[in-house]
């Protein structure tokens, strides 16, 4: 007599929000994958500003411009009005070795790549090209508001679209950054080990703050090109003290990269000028504005009001 073994009943498992909520993520990074307009712009731009600096790496010198700035001013040529003993006079003075602590490589590397380039124009480009678009997908296909009534907390939705862009918003700018010093030959790769991790630290807030750009405005990369090359990139470069410089990010950032270079002895801008804060404080302001930039997002997501013909 044979016995028939009767399989237990098989119970389907009880939903997890926090295992929604990790799948949020994951599908918000696979979305990011589409490569949209803003963030093809930005790879061109990269484009053009790799083969620059490579081209001016191999050129005769590269970033070596002593000779260069001593055959342009001709600080000898007092030699023929004092005589020969005017050359161990102006050899030995400050404006001369000023003069050649500025055309060091490295010095010349940061103040037009680090400092001009990238940190006044790509930087806050590259992080608007994926942060900003975090729910371009959502409004383009009409489908924020069915987003909105998933069983997760809005404020949960706006965390996980945020993490989810994040490594591209990452990977574009301090990857961005790692293959223009990589071009830069070794004094470019001199200048990634003492900048990276400012450009790390500006790269999370600006991410935060377009980020909260897309969730609030419709047309997020419109917003956020004013605000970054008309208050970040202006503001923070202006050469006069003042408080005002101090709401933006892009001064904080500077602060770091200002501080790692003169650990090094690379001359920057003058700090009765400029006016830096501490690194101390430019970490704690730039990682306490992306904390906060997105807990107000969060809070202003949960609570706003969105409509699909938007």
């Amino acid at each position: 007599m044979s016995t028939t073994i009767t399989p237990p009943p098989h119970y389907p498992t009880a939903p997890s929000p926090f295992r929604a909520w990790l799948y949020l993520i994951g599908f918000a990074f696979r979305r990011q994958a589409r490569v949209r307009q803003m963030v093809g712009i930005a790879i061109g731009l990269l484009a053009i500003c790799l083969l620059l600096v490579g081209a001016f790496t191999v050129a005769n010198r590269g970033w070596d411009r002593k000779e260069a700035r001593l055959e342009r001013i001709k600080p000898y040529t007092v030699e023929h009005v004092a005589g020969g003993m005017a050359r161990p006079a102006i050899d030995q003075s400050e404006y001369l070795a000023r003069l050649k602590q500025e055309s060091e490589p490295l010095a010349v590397f940061s103040r037009w790549v680090v400092f001009l380039l990238f940190l006044g124009f790509l930087l806050p480009l590259f992080s608007l090209s994926f942060a900003a678009g975090s729910f371009g997908h959502e409004r383009e296909g009409r489908s924020l508001v069915w987003l909105m009534t998933r069983p997760l907390p809005r404020s949960a939705v706006y965390l996980a679209k945020f993490l989810g862009g994040l490594p591209w918003c990452l990977g574009l700018t301090v990857g961005g950054f790692a293959l223009l010093c990589l071009a830069g030959g070794e004094t470019g790769r001199q200048a990634f080990v003492l900048y990276g991790p400012g450009v790390f630290a500006g790269s999370l807030a600006f991410a935060a703050i377009f980020h909260l750009f897309g969730a609030l405005f419709p047309r997020p990369a419109i917003v956020g090109l004013l605000y970054a090359f008309f208050f970040e990139t202006l503001l923070s470069e202006l050469p006069i003290p003042g408080t005002l410089k101090r709401l933006s990010i892009n001064y904080y950032t500077r602060c770091l990269l200002y501080s790692a270079a003169e650990g090094k002895e690379v001359p920057t801008e003058s700090s009765s000028l400029f006016v830096p804060v501490s690194p101390t404080t430019a970490w704690i302001v730039l990682l306490g504005a992306t904390v906060g930039l997105t807990a107000l997002g969060m809070w202003l997501f949960a609570r706003s009001e969105y409509r699909d013909d938007m």
